[in-house]
C-alpha cells in the first residue's frame, strides 16, 4: 500500500494527531485550540440563550471532547445565540427530544487512555434505533467521519441514514494546493446553490485535511471530491487500517424523515487549531485560518440545521 510520503512535515503532524508524548495523567499533543481565535458573531442569528438547544456527544470516547478541542466551536455556537451542551451518556430517545441538533464528533470504542485500544463501531443497536427515530421525528444530526479509527467507529452510525464511508485515510490528487493531502473545495468542487454555501454569510474556498470520503444517492453533495481523490491505508497508535472502500464527497446533506442530516469527512473546519510545526511557527487549521471561509460555512451550517428549510438539487 502506498502511503502519503509527499505530504509535508507540518500536514503529516495534523494527519496523524501524533502523541509527542502521554503520561498516567495526560497526553501531550503538537495541536491545541487557538487561544486568539474570535469567535464573535457580527450579526447572530438568535439572541442570546434564546436559539435552539444543541447537544454534543461526549458519551461516546469521544476524542476531541476528552480533550476539549470542542471549546472554539461552542463559544461560537453561544455566540450565535444557541444553547449548548455536552452529553457523557449513550443516545436514548428521552434524551434526544430535548434538542433540536447533535453533534457526534470522534467517537471511538474504547478511551484514549485505555492500554488495550479496540477499533470497532462506538454505538449500539438500542442507540442506532433512538437516534434514527429522533431524525425522523424532526431532529438535526451533524455527524463527522474522519480518518481511521473515527471512520471505522462511526460507520454503523452512517449506514443507518444510507451513508457509507472509506476507512482509512483519503486524499485528492486533483483539488489541491500545497499537497494532495489538504484537500480543496472551491468553484465547481462545491454546490454552489446550498444554503450552506449560499447563506447569509459568503463561502468562496474551503480545505480539508485528509479525513474520509463518504456516498449517500439520497443526499446533495456540497463538497465533492474529484475522480483523482485516493483512499489510502491509515496508521494510528501502531495499527493500521484500509484502505477500504472509496467516495465522492466529503460533505453530504439532505432530509431524512422530517429531520435533517450534514456528514462531513473531515471535522478540522469546525474547530479552531493551532499545531505546533517547529519552535518557531504554529500551523492554523480550522475557523481561525483566515486563507479559507471555515468560519461563515459553520454558521451557515448551522442556520441550515435549525430552520425548516429543505433543499433539492435541480
Amino acid at each position: 500500500m502506498r502511503k502519503v510520503n509527499f505530504i509535508t512535515q507540518s500536514m503529516l503532524i495534523l494527519f496523524t494527531f501524533l502523541v509527542v508524548s502521554c503520561t498516567d495523567q495526560q497526553p501531550k499533543f503538537p495541536m491545541g485550540n487557538d487561544e486568539n481565535f474570535d469567535a464573535t458573531v457580527t450579526t447572530p442569528s438568535f439572541n442570546h440563550g434564546s436559539g435552539p438547544k444543541i447537544l454534543i456527544d461526549g458519551g461516546h470516547n469521544n476524542f476531541f471532547v476528552q480533550f476539549n478541542f470542542f471549546e472554539p466551536l461552542q463559544q461560537l455556537l453561544i455566540a450565535d445565540g444557541y444553547v449548548v451542551e455536552v452529553s457523557k451518556t449513550k443516545f436514548s430517545l428521552d434524551i434526544l427530544e430535548n434538542y433540536k441538533i447533535l453533534i457526534v464528533a470522534t467517537p471511538m470504542a474504547t478511551n484514549f487512555m485505555d492500554s488495550v485500544q479496540r477499533y470497532e463501531g462506538a454505538f449500539d443497536s438500542r442507540e442506532l434505533k433512538a437516534l434514527k427515530t429522533w431524525v425522523q421525528n424532526g431532529g438535526s444530526l451533524l455527524v463527522f467521519s474522519e480518518h481511521f479509527p473515527f471512520d471505522l467507529a462511526v460507520q454503523s452510525l452512517l449506514k443507518v441514514f444510507e451513508i457509507d464511508t472509506s476507512i482509512g485515510q483519503v486524499i485528492d490528487r486533483h483539488n489541491f494546493e500545497y499537497n494532495p493531502g489538504q484537500i480543496i473545495f472551491e468553484s465547481a468542487s462545491i454546490e454552489a446553490d446550498h444554503p450552506i454555501i449560499n447563506g447569509k454569510r459568503s463561502v468562496k474556498k474551503l480545505a480539508s485535511y485528509g479525513g474520509s470520503a463518504l456516498t449517500g444517492e439520497n443526499y446533495t453533495n456540497i463538497l465533492k471530491l474529484s475522480d483523482k481523490a485516493e483512499n489510502l491505508e491509515r496508521e494510528w497508535r501502531g495499527a493500521i487500517m484500509g484502505p477500504i472502500g472509496s467516495g465522492n464527497s466529503q460533505g453530504l446533506v439532505g432530509s431524512y424523515g422530517r429531520g435533517k442530516i450534514a456528514a462531513f469527512g473531515d471535522s478540522n473546519g469546525f474547530f479552531a487549531m493551532q499545531i505546533e510545526t517547529d519552535h518557531e511557527h504554529k500551523l492554523t487549521v480550522g475557523m481561525n485560518d483566515p486563507s479559507y471561509d471555515w468560519k461563515n460555512f459553520v454558521l451557515n451550517t448551522f442556520d441550515w440545521l435549525a430552520s425548516d428549510e429543505i433543499f433539492n438539487a435541480q
